[in-house]
């Protein structure tokens, strides 16, 4: 690919990653109330005055409102520039991985899938940060978008070739389908075996294990540190949610599973 396209398209994939990370917040932010994402224009959370285009530009508005809103001056959130600028990095991530070129179309819809499902797992990743709550509205249809992929990916290299995937998919799922039932949702909810499935659809078994062993030892890093900053008597009644660390999981072993599967086999 040319370098002058090639940079063309990675600030391209950084511009809709902005946009679509602001929609992430407007999404997440109607589910938690119950109010539906095509339901008129944005307003501001507290004076409920309907926003202009040019108060909803991506991180432009943020930083010429100095991080307030311009009507009743109450400070907006710093979530709304950090999703849209992590969902940018994401999807410059995802290109400057992806290896694409400009003659293979099936890599292109590969990557146009894994596009759409970012989108929902990073609306999951900050809904399930805020609420503890992993919504079907998201997962399900991340779910549907990486079984197509699968499909894609069978249908192109041959059938046999998903055995290990689809064999790695089932222990995991398996696994935390067990760990659910017997805790009784007290270690990990339904939620989070949605995403082992959409883990396991997309990741090869190294980098599935890679993932989930990365999301458990994330998650208990964070779990220490929040316990260290808490009184005694108010320990146990601490709640950590899982799905971020699962999606963190996710992608570390979609970049670099393969790599720290085989280092780790190498050294021992």
């Amino acid at each position: 690919m040319e370098t002058t396209l090639y940079i063309v398209l990675v600030v391209m994939f950084g511009f809709w990653g902005l946009v679509l990370g602001s929609f992430v917040n407007a999404w997440v932010w109607r589910t938690s109330q119950d109010i539906s994402v095509a339901d008129g224009r944005s307003k501001c959370p507290h004076c409920k005055h309907q926003l202009a285009w040019y108060d909803l530009l991506p991180v432009v508005s943020y930083l010429t409102l100095a991080g307030k809103c311009r009507y009743c001056h109450k400070p907006i959130s710093a979530q709304y520039p950090t999703v849209e600028l992590g969902t940018s990095a994401l999807f410059v991530l995802l290109f400057v991985s992806s290896g694409l070129t400009l003659n293979n179309p099936y890599a292109w819809v590969q990557f146009g899938l894994l596009l759409g499902i970012s989108v929902l797992l990073v609306a999951s990743f900050v809904y399930d940060a805020l609420y503890m709550q992993l919504p079907d509205k998201f997962t399900l249809p991340a779910i549907c978008l990486a079984l197509v992929a699968l499909g894609l990916k069978g249908l192109v290299l041959g059938w046999s070739t998903l055995t290990p995937q689809l064999v790695g998919l089932g222990l995991a799922v398996a696994a935390f389908t067990a760990l659910w039932y017997f805790s009784r949702g007290k270690w990990l909810g339904s939620g989070d075996i949605r995403l082992i499935i959409i883990m396991g659809l997309l990741l090869e078994p190294k980098a599935l294990v890679v993932g989930i062993f990365m999301a458990y030892l994330l998650g208990a890093i964070y779990g220490i540190f929040v316990l260290q900053r808490l009184k005694p008597q108010q320990r146990h009644r601490v709640m950590v949610p899982f799905g971020p660390f699962l999606i963190i999981g996710f992608y570390t072993g979609l970049f670099f599973g393969t790599q720290i599967a085989n280092w780790y086999l190498g050294f021992i």
